[in-house]
C-alpha cells in the first residue's frame, strides 16, 4: 500500500467514526456520495436503500447527518429534498466511499461495526 492509498484510507476512517454512527448510516453516507450532486425526497431514499421500517428510523438518520453537515436539505414544491453537502472536503469522502468495490467495503463495514462472537 502506497502512502496516499494510506491517508485516504485515515482519511475514510475517521470520516466513518464521525458521521455513520450505524451501520445503517453508512449504507446511506455511501448513497449519497454515489449522487453528489442529486437531490431526493425521502421517499426515494427508503426506496433506494429498502428501508423495511418504513423509513422511520431513515428519518431519524437523515436529519442527524442534516445536523452534522453531510446532508443538506431543500423544500420544492412542499417536498423536502436531501442531498450531499456542498463541502468539498465531505462530499469528496463520501464519493470515495461509494467508489470502494464490494470486498473493500464488507472489510471497511466488518472493522468498523464487529459482529459479536456467540
Amino acid at each position: 500500500m502506497t502512502v496516499p492509498q494510506i491517508t485516504i484510507a485515515e482519511k475514510l476512517y475517521q470520516f466513518i467514526k464521525e458521521y455513520a454512527d450505524s451501520h445503517y448510516c453508512l449504507e446511506l453516507l455511501r448513497f449519497f456520495g454515489g449522487h453528489p450532486l442529486a437531490r431526493f425526497s425521502r421517499l426515494a431514499v427508503v426506496h433506494a436503500l429498502g428501508a423495511r421500517d418504513g423509513g422511520l428510523y431513515l428519518e431519524i438518520i437523515l436529519r442527524r447527518l442534516v445536523e452534522k453537515g453531510v446532508v443538506k436539505t431543500y423544500i420544492k414544491n412542499d417536498v423536502r429534498l436531501y442531498s450531499l453537502t456542498e463541502d468539498e472536503s465531505l462530499s469528496s469522502l463520501a464519493s470515495d466511499l461509494a467508489k470502494l468495490d464490494r470486498r473493500q467495503w464488507q472489510l471497511i463495514v466488518r472493522q468498523i461495526y464487529p459482529v459479536p462472537e456467540q
